[in-house]
């Protein structure tokens, strides 16, 4: 993008260049996912099928699955989440990156993304103390964290200091975008997971497995979008908070003779 084309959005506009965003950038961005969501998949599957297997030898080796499967899941997730947020910030600022410079870069801020994430689910928790509320509004505050971790290469402490400082005076506008955008993510991965249920046998293992899968691969097609409105937000309070559109004119105009 040039920077003559940042400016102050609303609600609406987000939302509408996280579409845009997503649709010219389709294949790398939904490569990405496939690339780092696929292994989900399948282990998504595998715990899918142990947890319909019903036999008591099936439920011990369930759990042990669990407890082996679930961290690799969440590095998987952390990973998606770094290399989805690089993609779309270098394709927002008009330097699109290939699926392969995605994931090298979310190999590289994976520690300090996974420590900023393990945090921010330590403050939404607290604020649970204060009702659903409490929580929400911890959320809202922490939105920029992954962009500050990925996108500034900040550490995970600076990163949460660096989101609740963009999020200051905006929060109800940044409410509205995150609410909006992850229901808009996550809504057609529980569609498909009701249906599919509904339409197979609860006890055949295999068909669990499936639903499993096929929710997983549901996730990699729409979570990008929910980055891309994340990334734009980031943005876009940049740009109010900080006039990151009248820095960048400047750094880009020509030098007079």
């Amino acid at each position: 993008m040039h920077p003559t084309m940042l400016r102050p959005l609303n609600v609406g506009e987000i939302l509408d260049r996280s579409f845009s965003l997503y649709r010219r950038q389709f294949a790398p961005m939904l490569g990405t996912a496939l690339t780092l969501y696929l292994p989900l998949a399948v282990l998504s599957a595998t715990l899918g099928v142990a947890a319909a297997s019903g036999s008591d030898a099936a439920l011990v080796g369930g759990g042990i699955l669990v407890l082996l499967i679930a961290p690799m899941m969440l590095v998987g997730v952390v990973l998606a989440l770094a290399a989805l947020t690089y993609q779309a910030s270098r394709a927002y600022m008009g330097h699109p990156a290939t699926v392969g410079e995605a994931v090298r870069h979310g190999f590289a801020r994976f520690f300090p993304l996974a420590l900023a994430m393990i945090l921010t689910g330590i403050a939404v928790f607290l604020g649970l103390f204060g009702l659903l509320i409490g929580a929400l509004i911890v959320y809202v505050l922490l939105f920029a964290v992954v962009p500050a971790v990925v996108v500034e290469r900040r550490g995970p402490l600076a990163a949460l200091q660096r989101s609740a400082e963009l999020a200051e005076g905006d929060w109800w506008r940044i409410c509205a975008v995150v609410l909006v955008a992850g229901l808009i993510a996550t809504l057609p991965s529980m569609a498909v997971r009701f249906l599919m249920a509904s339409a197979v046998s609860a006890t055949d293992p295999m068909s669990q497995g499936f639903v499993s899968a096929l929710g997983a691969l549901v996730n990699a097609l729409t979570y990008p979008f929910s980055v891309a409105a994340t990334v734009i937000l980031y943005y876009d309070r940049r740009v109010r908070a900080e006039g990151l559109d009248v820095e960048l004119m400047a750094a880009t105009a020509p030098v007079p003779a």
